[in-house]
């Protein structure tokens, strides 16, 4: 099969499940706050441990500085769009929807799809990156209007993903290796963690209605957010190119792709933490789930002939 069919192949189903979601959301309103306990203090620690201990030594060296900055830079495009929309959609939370891109649901699959399970460990790198600055400055900066610096701060500490980060970094800086038993174990939490993810986006529209939805406002949020991804990440790639030059053509184009990826799902967290704009939020992430599957095939269909193999 070819690539555009692998990745089709592994994401049309993910967005049936979105549907399904969206369908019986209603029934189970709790359903969408279990999925992210399990996915969070779960499922992506458990492949970020096994991605990192397989993971190269340049890749983590260079991918997850370089997404970290990324993500943070996204910020000022946003901040910039956020005084010309006034109070159409909070400026906090306009930030998270920039910086926080889709890469450990949407990600996965798509790097698996291309390359297998060694394009998934190029993308859990590139998830420690936008996870570490997304659960703690990005958390803290939305979070301490509403809960006051301190406690922000405290909270933004308390996230799992990051200890576990560091973690595995020292665990295989001493030579620790995933034991070859729970290879089956992995692979059914890496399909997991797209379907809870993907399903989590499905239960969050369940809330939402037709008056929500606002095409002209998400239209032009999404165009601007991917029009800053491009250029943003395009040069990150450049400036590597030229001044370290150790990321593999593979690694490029994964982390390439990374610019027309959705928005991450947690950002209808963070708008409910705000109590603000959170049905807003949930169609946003929604659509730019959408856009990002045309995109990348898209993408993928005009340019198989030069990705790497």
């Amino acid at each position: 099969m070819s690539a555009l069919g692998n990745i089709a192949a592994a994401l049309l189903p993910l967005y049936g499940v979105i549907l399904l979601a969206w369908g019986v959301g209603a029934r189970v309103p709790w359903a969408a706050k279990l999925f992210s306990t399990i996915l969070v203090f779960g499922l992506i620690p458990l492949l970020v441990i096994d991605k990192v201990l397989g993971a190269e030594t340049q890749q983590l060296l260079v991918i997850p500085p370089l997404m970290f900055t990324v993500a943070a830079l996204m910020s000022i495009p946003a901040h910039r769009l956020a005084k010309r929309l006034g109070d159409d959609f909070d400026p906090k939370l306009l930030s998270a929807s920039f910086s926080f891109f889709n890469v450990a649901f949407f990600g996965v699959p798509v790097s698996q799809a291309l390359f297998g399970e060694v394009g998934v460990s190029t993308v859990i790198c590139a998830y420690i990156g936008s996870a570490l600055y997304g659960d703690t400055i990005g958390y803290f900066l939305i979070a301490r209007t509403k809960e006051g610096t301190r406690k922000a701060a405290t909270k933004a500490l308390r996230v799992p993903v990051v200890y576990v980060i560091v973690g595995a970094i020292i665990a295989k800086s001493a030579g620790v290796t995933m034991p070859e038993a729970a290879s089956p174990i992995l692979s059914v939490a890496g399909t997991l963690v797209s379907v809870l993810g993907m399903a989590v986006i499905g239960l969050n529209l369940a809330e939402t209605g037709r008056d929500d939805w606002r095409p002209r406002l998400m239209t032009r949020i999404l165009g601007v957010r991917q029009a800053s991804g491009l250029v943003l990440i395009a040069t990150a790639l450049a400036l590597e190119a030229a001044f370290i030059g150790i990321l593999a053509p593979r690694d490029r184009v994964i982390v390439g792709l990374i610019a027309l990826f959705p928005i991450a799902s947690n950002v209808t967290l963070f708008a409910t933490l705000l109590d603000s704009n959170r049905k807003a939020a949930a169609v946003l992430v929604a659509l730019s789930s959408a856009v990002s599957l045309v995109l990348v095939l898209l993408v993928v269909g005009l340019f198989h002939s030069a990705i790497p193999t």
